[in-house]
């Protein structure tokens, strides 16, 4: 099925932009979210990412703030690997962008 979202791509802005960050997340998404989940995970990321601003964080840090948090306060019941496929996402958006550099990412299974 076509989508608008098909032939956008997000823009390099100087920051990242909110909610082209949940239009990147819905236009790579391979299963059904509701906006409201989309916004509650991409705001638990946006809580760790800010409160890391300066520092180097790893990947898996965000997915586990981001599932912690959310499971702790029952905001979103998704499972975990759905939840840190939206978290992937929203980093694949701001590699895209230029806002997060691959380099600055060690995953912990490597």
């Amino acid at each position: 099925m076509k989508s608008v979202l098909d032939n956008w791509s997000p823009p390099a802005t100087e920051k990242p932009e909110y909610y082209d960050t949940v239009k990147y997340v819905y236009k790579h998404i391979e299963f059904h979210i509701s906006e409201d989940e989309a916004y509650t995970i991409l705001n638990s990321f946006i809580e760790k990412w800010d409160g890391s601003a300066g520092s180097t964080i790893k990947e898996e840090e965000l997915v586990n703030h981001v599932v912690e948090r959310l499971r702790d306060n029952y905001e979103v019941l998704l499972p975990k690997n759905k939840i840190k496929r939206v978290v992937e996402l929203i980093l694949g958006y701001l590699y895209e962008t230029g806002h997060f550099y691959q380099q600055e990412i060690k995953k912990t299974s490597e």
